[in-house]
Formats: C-alpha cells, structure tokens, sequence
C-alpha cells in the first residue's frame, strides 16, 4: 500500500516537472530559466533612506567626538573583534548584532545627539544600515540625524586617518 502511494507520487512529480519544462520550451512568453530577474546594482554602494556622510567630512566632525555632550556620536556596527582590531578614534562598539548589550549605556547620549554617523566595513557591507535602521524604527531615533559613513573602514584605512587600537574609544 505504501510502496504504491510512493509510486504514484513520484510519478505524478515527473509528470509535472516534464509538463514544466515543456510548457517552458514551447512557450515564447515563459519565464527564461537562466536570467537573473532580480541582479544588483553595480555603483557599489547599498541603497538606504539615510544622509549619507564622506571620509573628509566625518575627519572634520573628529573634535566633536570627545565631548561630554557630544554635537557627534560615531558607532562602529561591526564585531567586537573587528573594533579590537582598529576603529575610527571616538566610535563606540554597538556591533549590530549584539546591539542591545552596547546601546542601553548610551542610549541617553543617542537621544540628545544632533548627529549620529553608523558604519562598519564599507563597500558591501550593510551593517551600518540595519543598525541605522534599527535606531530609527526600533529605538525611535530621528532619522534625519542618522547618517551613514559608507566608506565605513576601509576608506578611513585608504585615506591614512588615524585609528584606535584596542577596546578604548
């Protein structure tokens, strides 16, 4: 009894796949198996609803980062080993997907900053983007003073600024 339903599903399944495939190369208006209907855009940077900041500008904002009532709070959204490892001077540690261990101690800090600047690696990367989505939509921050430093580390790196070391900001 078991066998036979087996048999018959199996059947049934070829029957279906032969009728696809055939549908799919008799059919002029059939979905081509091969494309791609969904590629990427090739400019190199990732779509988001925020302001977007540069290397220069974000290097001129470095003063800003130290105060006791910072104008600027830099976050770096990636690990805790890549901050290890180098960080822009003044980033706090808000890795993206350990945020809630790193954001409740500044949370106050981020509702009174009138700028807030989030990356991670640059390029591809898109933690800095769920991170600044995160602060926006789940935490209540105002998305106009969100930007995102989409050169993230590897333009600060490229353009000889400096970084720190360690776990220290």
């Amino acid at each position: 009894m078991i066998r036979t339903t087996v048999l018959q599903t199996l059947a049934f399944a070829a029957l279906c796949c032969t009728l696809s495939l055939g549908n799919a190369w008799l059919n002029p208006s059939a979905l081509a198996l091969g494309t791609n209907y969904a590629p990427t855009a090739d400019t190199g940077t990732l779509e988001h609803e925020f302001q977007s900041i540069d290397g220069d500008e974000l290097q001129s904002y470095s003063e800003f980062l130290f105060d006791e009532e910072p104008y600027v709070v830099l976050l770096d959204a990636r690990s805790s080993a890549d901050y290890e490892i180098g960080h822009i001077p003044g980033a706090y540690l808000t890795d993206h997907y350990h945020q809630q261990k790193y954001l409740e101690p500044i949370r106050d800090l981020l509702m009174s900053a009138p700028i807030i600047v989030v990356y991670c690696k640059g390029g591809d990367c898109e933690d800095s983007i769920f991170l600044a989505r995160d602060l926006a939509y789940k935490y209540d921050l105002s998305i106009e003073s969100i930007y995102i430093y989409e050169g993230g580390m590897n333009d600060w790196q490229q353009r000889k600024f400096d970084i720190t070391i360690g776990s220290q900001r």
